[in-house]
Parts: C-alpha cells; sequence; structure tokens
C-alpha cells in the first residue's frame, strides 16, 4: 500500500512537472542567453476613425494588410499624421529617447474592426511586434460607416538592447507574418 501511495504521488509529480513546461522537456524558447525579453510600449493614440488610405487619390484596397509602421523621427510621424487625421490629437514624442511603433488597417466599409498593438518582444536584433486584428463575425449586422483602426504605441530607445539594426516582424494573433521593417534604432 505504501509503494502505491509513492508511486501515485510520484506520478502526480511528473504530469505537474511537464504541464507546467507545456508538455515539453527542453527549455522553452524564452530560456538561454538569447532569450526574448518584453519591451515596455506607451498607447500614444487608437482609435478606429483616421482618414489613413482614403487621401492621396484612390483608396487603399478593402482587404489591403495592415501598414506597420517603425517611426523614429519627427518628421515621419508628422508626414503619418497629415496622412491620417486622427480622430484625437496625439502627445508630443521625444525622438531622442523615443520611437512610435504603429499599425494603420487602412479604410474599411463597416464597423466591427479594430486593431491592437498587444506585446513587444526582443530576441537580439530581431523584434517581435504581437498585434490582435479584429474583424467583424461573416454574417454579422454591423454599422455602415466608414473605418479606419489604428492603433499608435511608443518605446524608449533605450530598451532596445542591442540596437543598431533590427528587424521589426510584425505578427497576428494567429502568428501570421504581417510585414517586417528594418531600422536602425
Amino acid at each position: 500500500m505504501w509503494f502505491l501511495v509513492m508511486a501515485l504521488l510520484a506520478a502526480t509529480f511528473l504530469v505537474a512537472g511537464c504541464a507546467e513546461n507545456g508538455g515539453n522537456r527542453e527549455g522553452s524558447p524564452g530560456d538561454g542567453p538569447d532569450a526574448a525579453r518584453e519591451v515596455a510600449v506607451k498607447t500614444l493614440a487608437q482609435g478606429i476613425h483616421s482618414e489613413y488610405g482614403r487621401l492621396e487619390g484612390v483608396p487603399a484596397a478593402e482587404n489591403a494588410l495592415p501598414e506597420c509602421l517603425v517611426i523614429t523621427d519627427a518628421d515621419e510621424l508628422q508626414r503619418l499624421i497629415s496622412l491620417s487625421l486622427f480622430q484625437e490629437p496625439l502627445g508630443e514624442v521625444d525622438f531622442s529617447h523615443s520611437l512610435v511603433i504603429a499599425v494603420m488597417l487602412g479604410p474599411r466599409d463597416t464597423g466591427g474592426y479594430a486593431v491592437s498593438i498587444t506585446h513587444v518582444y526582443q530576441g537580439g536584433p530581431e523584434v517581435r511586434v504581437e498585434l490582435e486584428l479584429v474583424e467583424p463575425e461573416p454574417g454579422s449586422m454591423n454599422a455602415q460607416v466608414l473605418t479606419s483602426p489604428y492603433h499608435l504605441v511608443t518605446a524608449d530607445r533605450d530598451s532596445f538592447q542591442p540596437g543598431g539594426s533590427l528587424l521589426f516582424t510584425f505578427l497576428d494573433q494567429n502568428d501570421n507574418i504581417v510585414s517586417e521593417q528594418r531600422v536602425e534604432i
């Protein structure tokens, strides 16, 4: 009987240990010296109404992929603002200490769309920007209104270590690559 209790106890610890590591006996991809670490970001602006993709002549295609940008200077941000006419004024950004990561969904003909930058991670020279792209359910009733969702966040330049030439990869919630951009930090 004592042997049976000990065997059950050992099996319980073994199962709990595997479950805690996702069933993977190896270390997780986030372990080790090149582990990706989260970069803190702060929302600069987020909404569903802008003119992005509607100006400069022909509007962007209805189902085009989001425009993903890493903005490193005031002129680039001013250009985006002039193309977007955001529904809210943006705060000041000190580009000597910060950069802006922006995702613009582009024009949509109904409500029910949204975009969010959920996490930013850096592992060496690669930066992973995780997005949540929301679309209305097929067949659902939605307001017939022109929208153009966006999300802009700021991050401290010093948060990116090492700096230098970094590859920003933007991925949706299904881990599909939406865009890549190489930026000098």
